[in-house]
């Protein structure tokens, strides 16, 4: 994957759980598993397509 690719895997999934979370239930810890669920679907999405 491309960093432009992972760019937009990452603020798409950050805002998907923006748009999910009330703005009082926010957590750090929570998002970081978001982000790297999101990443490592998409890059073994990509490597499955090579």
């Amino acid at each position: 994957m491309t960093d432009d690719e992972k760019a937009d895997v990452l603020r798409d999934a950050i805002d998907a759980y923006l748009g999910e979370v009330h703005p009082e239930d926010l957590d750090s810890d929570d998002l970081s598993w978001v982000l790297v669920t999101a990443l490592d679907q998409a890059e073994k999405k990509a490597a499955a397509q090579h």
